[in-house]
């Protein structure tokens, strides 16, 4: 793994910082996080509260404003007023004061939220004055004219007074009125009703928080500033969206006001340092224990490691001492080494001790056994070449393949062409089988030099020997010790065929899997008896170098049995069966690779 690769110091940094200090960071952050959120969403209720406070205190105000108009809108008397025609001054100046001792006007506005009552007339018989003017005298003003615009039968109009725009019915400032048609027993004329500005706003003007009302256009109201209504009206505000704040709209009649509240100024350094000694003592907790716990392992570790590692080297370079007390680092910097003990009852401790006891076993080893180990190996070295040099004596011809050169020669002169194959097959097998130098052959050639040999026997058998011979083509190019597949043709014919009367077919197949190879070797010819078999299987089981040199029966079999666990151990299954009368079958299984020293 790649961490083996790293310094234990660093893993240990690492293992504080993933454990303990990220943690510590998220769980400290989501909890000031939370906190803040909390802290946001109370204030965010706080505002929804007020916004809810300051619409009731308006919309509270504006009824009063329409029960007055309503008022208006229906007192048969100022209809009555409006309606007559008055043939001089003094006759109007008359009714006007008898309508203004009925007191209709000035008891509902003057200690309400009513700052003044203007109704337009087209009664040109009407003087201007206080409460009534002609429709001409106002017409040309913004306000007149934008009611006429909104065909509405009822609306609330803000719009700043310059002095001029209403030819001085209406003083210079800031104006809220709400106009409205006096239809209600026929007629067209207008009524006015300035709402007291003060008034309006008076309770929202003692919050503490900031706010802010406009509508769309211009700020009608802001806590920011003087309550200003003799100043003109300001451009609506922008708002960042960061900034915690709620709005709700009011509709009235015409008229879209927004409330805005700006939420306090309750920032996270407030929060922190509102909770500062929880933080204090929180981070004391998850940062600075952890942190000295971790040192203290560390040193405890690094200061044993650092003793195995010392002697691991000394170890490297064939010195072997024990571990008890040694120079070890008294902290982090190897460069001020000084006594300390060794040893504990953890883990390291029991690798130390292991050490010593590891320690103590090779140098009786090498004390010991060293010398004599090397003899021993020395000596199992020669026995194994003395066991192979005695295998390859056992196969090597009695003959010269020369002599056989010659008479193959001789018959090809003499046209006996059969003769001369066969002898030519015969001096192959010859050559093949001196070049111990390569003791391993493919499959592919043993089974050419099972096919020779197969073939010299059909000349000496003639009819009395059929024979056939099948390779899996995919095990056709592994190798194998050679003369171990044709040893058991050789028996086969030997031992099977030239023993029955009618001869017989030797079959041979080699196929092979993804690990093993199989040899199979048939015969049809005379057999063995049970006891025969037995014995075979017996030494088949068994058989070792002794064996060969005692042996005077299957000789090549035992031969071929010895040198293939010589290679492949005892991994080789042999199988041998066979039926008196009835022919032998020997299957032998190889491992594909060889055994592993």
């Amino acid at each position: 793994m790649y961490l083996n690769n790293i310094r234990m110091r660093i893993k240990f940094v690492l293992l504080f910082i993933v454990c303990v200090v990220i943690p510590l960071i998220s769980t400290n952050g989501f909890l000031v996080s939370s906190m803040i959120s909390a802290a946001e969403a109370d204030e965010r209720r706080e505002l929804e509260n007020l916004a809810d406070r300051a619409e009731y205190d308006i919309s509270s105000r504006i009824d009063n404003i329409i029960s007055i108009a309503d008022y208006f809108y229906t007192d048969m008397r100022i209809y009555e007023f409006l309606g007559k025609k008055y043939d001089s001054p003094t006759s109007y100046y008359d009714a006007y004061l008898k309508l203004m001792d009925s007191n209709v006007i000035q008891n509902f506005y003057s200690a309400e939220s009513v700052h003044n009552v203007l109704i337009c007339t087209k009664n040109q018989t009407i003087t201007n004055g206080t409460y009534f003017v002609r429709k001409e005298a106002v017409e040309n003003s913004s306000w007149y004219q934008a009611f006429l615009d909104s065909g509405r039968q009822r609306l609330f109009y803000v719009f700043y007074e310059d002095g001029k725009n209403s030819a001085g019915y209406l003083e210079q400032g800031r104006h809220i009125i709400l106009i409205q048609k006096m239809d209600y027993f026929g007629g067209s004329d207008i009524m006015f009703l300035d709402v007291d500005y003060r008034k309006l706003f008076e309770n929202i003007r003692m919050e503490e928080r900031e706010v802010t009302i406009y509508d769309g256009e211009k700020t009608l109201f802001s806590t920011k500033e003087a309550l200003g209504e003799k100043n003109e009206f300001t451009e609506a505000p922008s708002f960042k969206k960061s900034e915690i704040s709620f709005e709700k709209v009011i509709q009235n009649y015409g008229a879209k006001w927004t409330i805005h509240l700006f939420g306090s100024n309750y920032t996270i350094h407030h929060l922190i340092k509102d909770n500062i000694v929880g933080l204090v003592i929180l981070y004391f907790i998850n940062l600075l224990l952890p942190a000295f716990l971790f040192w203290l392992i560390y040193q405890s570790f690094q200061k044993r490691i650092y003793l195995l590692n010392e002697n691991m080297l000394q170890v490297q370079q064939g010195e072997y001492e024990e571990i008890s007390n040694h120079t070890a680092p008294s902290d982090s910097n190897l460069s001020s080494p000084k006594e300390a003990p060794v040893g504990g009852k953890d883990e390291l401790g029991n690798m130390i001790q292991t050490y010593n006891l590891m320690v103590r076993k090779i140098k009786e080893l090498i004390e010991v056994d060293f010398k004599n180990k090397e003899k021993q190996q020395n000596l199992e070295i020669s026995k194994k070449q003395a066991e192979l040099a005695a295998l390859q004596s056992q196969i090597n011809p009695h003959f010269m393949f020369n002599a056989l050169e010659s008479i193959r020669m001789h018959s090809i002169l003499k046209n006996e062409t059969e003769t001369a194959k066969i002898l030519e097959s015969f001096s192959v097998l010859m050559r093949k089988n001196i070049q111990w130098n390569k003791d391993f052959v493919t499959i592919q050639e043993e089974i050419d030099n099972v096919s020779r040999y197969l073939q010299i026997q059909k000349y000496r058998f003639g009819d009395r020997l059929t024979f056939s011979v099948h390779v899996q083509e995919e095990c056709a190019q592994q190798e194998i010790p050679k003369f171990i597949i044709i040893t058991f043709v050789e028996n086969a014919c030997v031992h099977g065929i030239e023993d029955s009367l009618d001869g017989g077919d030797v079959t041979v197949v080699v196929s092979s899997d993804e690990e093993y190879l199989y040899f199979e070797v048939m015969d049809s010819g005379s057999g063995m008896t049970e006891e025969e078999l037995l014995a075979l299987q017996e030494k088949v089981e068994h058989a070792d170098i002794t064996d060969i040199q005692n042996a005077k029966k299957s000789i090549g079999i035992l031969n071929s049995v010895v040198r293939m666990r010589q290679y492949y151990g005892e991994n080789v299954v042999i199988d041998v069966n066979s039926t008196k009368d009835e022919g032998t079958e020997i299957c032998v299984r190889l491992p594909k690779e060889l055994k592993k020293d």
